[in-house]
């Protein structure tokens, strides 16, 4: 194939096979200067959609940059969700939600629907909840009334997370198995991952931990042969710490450590963070005292860098109990209000949490 016939099938690729997309994509050298903009945008696209994030953001930028003119206008569209997306996934939601308004600007027919998703996404990944579900529920009215089974399941999804976060467990799992019922009707084996990643979550937290292993490790098997990698470090991670509850320290540890290498090859600093506050709960039931306290201190600064209020807050309960194992309790009990007063002006439950 010639330079041209390899752009257009990496972008015809994109859906079905990111990977692939990035092993057809031509040389930007190898296009006219006009075509490598449009080159960029589907390396953007293909990395974002295998998790690397900062990878991909740097080169929506560089679309961003140089898609100017009138003609345009539906590439700095694209580019403007894409980069988006992946930065509401980093936690610059700021960041996130001035990309949105480029998009806006773009003026482009037919993305008022995306916009308007990425925008409750971003309200979402703000942790602003209710505002969220509030925007979530018409978008899922909207799918259900035209039958679009993938984007009801994804919508599902994002609403069974809100409803998580707010301590509503019953709703949140209710959320998520409906997720994944309309994801296996639209034989979207992503969305069915992605809603198994909810039903650990939620079972877990609601102390039905052989569900929640369960759910995760079939998640598991979804991702293992994709080229999605921070899907398959989420199924680790989330097994990991069903697992762990579980009493099961050796394969926790072994799966935190798979989690860990995936995690860290994306440059994803929050969720890396989340494996080692995971990782030093296994440490701490071990009775290493000061291999836990190492983990949660890196995984407490990673969580104040991206601002995750969920993550501050456990790294902060789980300092004190080591704090307290020490002596040191005057320091434990500081640290314990600490981490209340936050999840309380947050509106979040996670010092309620037992099984986390």
């Amino acid at each position: 194939m010639n330079a041209l016939d390899r752009l257009d099938s990496a972008r015809a690729a994109l859906a079905e096979d990111a990977q692939k997309a990035l092993k057809l994509l031509p040389k930007a050298s190898a296009l006219p200067p006009a075509l490598r903009v449009e080159r960029d945008f589907v390396e953007a696209e293909a990395r974002r959609a295998m998790g690397f994030f900062r990878d991909a953001e740097r080169l929506y930028a560089r679309v961003l940059s140089r898609a100017r003119g009138k003609s345009d206008a539906v590439l700095r569209a694209e580019a403007a969700l894409g980069s988006a997306s992946g930065l509401r996934a980093l936690g610059r939601t700021a960041a996130a939600a001035a990309r949105i308004a480029v998009a806006k600007q773009a003026r482009v027919r037919g993305l008022a629907e995306r916009i308007e998703l990425e925008d409750a996404l971003i309200l979402r990944a703000g942790e602003r909840y209710h505002e969220a579900l509030c925007r979530l529920r018409p978008l899922l009215h909207r799918a259900l009334s035209r039958k679009a089974f993938d984007e009801s399941a994804y919508l599902l999804w994002a609403i069974g997370g809100a409803h998580r976060f707010l301590g509503e467990l019953a709703k949140s799992e209710e959320a998520f198995r409906l997720s994944l019922a309309f994801a296996r009707k639209a034989k979207d084996p992503v969305g069915e991952g992605y809603a198994l990643f909810g039903i650990g979550g939620a079972a877990r937290v609601r102390g039905n931990l052989l569900e929640s292993e369960r759910a995760y490790a079939a998640a598991e098997r979804l991702f293992a042969p994709t080229s999605d990698v921070f899907a398959r470090a989420y199924a680790a991670c989330g097994r990991s710490n069903a697992l762990r509850q579980l009493g099961r320290l050796g394969e926790a540890e072994r799966g935190y450590e798979r989690a860990y290498a995936l995690y860290a090859s994306l440059g994803d600093a929050v969720d890396l963070a989340y494996v080692d506050w995971g990782w030093g709960e296994v440490l701490l039931k071990k009775g290493d005292l000061k291999g836990a306290l190492k983990r949660f201190e890196a995984g407490e600064k990673a969580f104040r860098q991206g601002h995750e209020t969920r993550g501050i807050v456990l790294s902060l309960h789980s300092k004190a109990r080591v704090f307290h194992s020490l002596g040191r309790t005057a320091e434990a009990e500081g640290l314990f209000a600490a981490g209340l007063a936050l999840a309380r002006k947050a509106g979040i439950h996670t010092h309620l949490e037992n099984f986390t």
